[in-house]
């Protein structure tokens, strides 16, 4: 296999890192879970502005909400929203307004009605009356919420308005804005708070590390992607990685490390697929080791770790022919010829046998090259045959195949020495 055709193989598999929507709509839920217990979202804020009587709230009006977020720390949705429908929300004050809209918000997230919360943690917003950190963290779930109904542009625009706001925003933060920006299919904007994420952390989640991984791949960066991988690699033991970073190395043009990446991986057991394992005997057999790659296919094969197919088959055979085990290879060969949709392997089958001098089998399998046909150069296949019925005295079997491979262009001229070669050997022995 060619260089290149070897780094696209290796780097197919390497191009999606991060877990899949599902999982972050596991963990954006669990954020938001415990925004709503501790509104803070877990950031680092700037210090609240003094309350002024907009924070205010009249004693009717204050009797219900308190019984309103008792029902809510109990647990209650509906008995809280019961309550919260028997405000008048054209005729209370703003700070009533945002506290009442605030509560549907929680209450219609918990019930995973996350366009009613949507709605209702916007329109608090509206009135820009809560305390700083209040307004933070409403914003802050906001955010969270227009990512689970997949509204990434409004995601983009809510998490950074809280950005530009708070001092030290947290890891989950910056991995929520980098997965809007991404989900949004702008990964340029996605990348520096991808970063952020893996270096504010203390202990990075292995998402927010497949992410950034994810952008430094698509990105072509691979000098980024390596001590990434690396610590991966060693933090996390899945073959996933182990495989991306074989890619990067091979990138890097590091070939000597990667065929060392992709050794260990094998025994760790990391390399277990069908796709895996051929790569891996390819690799062997581009790096001048055919027989260590034809032992790992022999070995697949036995183990049934590989559902062998004609290119498994040939692969095997052309790894075993190039360690020198001729003898070894015909069988693999036989089995690749015998699935083939034509007769093209038949005649490489042809060929191991007269460099064996093997002459009656040589002939037998360009018999069946025949008869398979698809064959891609026919005249090369006649000279053959004449050349192995010349090797067992079959003359007129030879002067017809050399008669038919000198009508082909490319075998004309030696087609036609070897017909005067036999004809004259024909005639002495007339």
């Amino acid at each position: 296999m060619r260089r290149r055709e070897h780094d696209r193989a290796l780097l197919r598999d390497a191009r999606q890192t991060h877990p899949g929507r599902r999982i972050w709509r596991a963990l954006v839920f669990a954020i938001l879970a415990l925004a709503v217990a501790a509104p803070q979202a877990g950031a680092a804020r700037k210090k609240d502005k003094k309350s002024t009587s907009k924070h205010v709230v009249n004693p009717k009006s204050a009797k219900k909400l308190s019984e309103a977020h008792e029902m809510l720390q109990e647990e209650k949705w509906d008995e809280a929203r019961a309550i919260l429908d028997t405000f008048d929300l054209e005729k209370v004050k703003p700070y009533t307004f945002t506290l009442v809209h605030q509560a549907y918000g929680y209450i219609d997230a918990n019930n995973e009605d996350y366009t009613g919360a949507a709605e209702h943690f916007a329109a608090a917003l509206t009135t820009n009356t809560l305390p700083e950190s209040q307004q933070l963290s409403t914003r802050f779930n906001l955010g969270q919420i227009y990512m689970m109904l997949d509204r990434w542009d409004d995601a983009v625009e809510t998490l950074e308005a809280w950005f530009r706001d708070v001092e030290k925003p947290s890891p989950v933060a910056y991995y929520m804005l980098a997965q809007a920006h991404y989900q949004n299919d702008d990964h340029g904007r996605a990348l520096p708070p991808a970063r952020m994420a893996v270096e504010v952390a203390k202990d990075p989640r292995e998402s927010w590390m497949g992410l950034l991984l994810s952008l430094y791949m698509e990105e072509k960066d691979y000098d980024e992607a390596l001590p990434l991988l690396m610590r991966m690699v060693l933090r996390y033991e899945k073959a996933v990685y182990w495989t991306q970073l074989a890619a990067v190395l091979m990138e890097l043009e590091r070939d000597e490390d990667s065929m060392a990446v992709q050794q260990l991986a094998h025994a760790k057991g990391f390399v277990d697929t069908d796709r895996g394992l051929t790569r891996l005997a390819q690799m062997y057999i581009f790096h001048g080791m055919p027989w260590w790659g034809a032992r790992v296919l022999q070995e697949s094969i036995q183990s049934e770790a590989i559902e062998p197919d004609v290119e498994t088959w040939r692969l095997l055979a052309n790894s075993l022919l190039a360690a020198r085990e001729t003898q070894e290879a015909l069988d693999p060969l036989e089995r690749a010829a015998d699935l083939s949709e034509d007769g093209q392997v038949y005649i490489q089958l042809a060929q191991v046998h007269i460099q064996a001098e093997r002459w009656d089998d040589a002939l037998q399998a360009l018999d069946q090259a025949f008869a398979k046909g698809g064959l891609r150069n026919p005249g090369h296949a006649h000279l053959l045959v004449g050349i192995a019925a010349y090797q067992v005295k079959r003359l007129a079997k030879a002067r017809s195949a050399f008669a038919r491979a000198r009508s082909h262009e490319n075998t004309r001229d030696m087609a036609e020495r070897w017909l005067e070669f036999v004809s004259r050997e024909a005639a002495q022995a007339g």
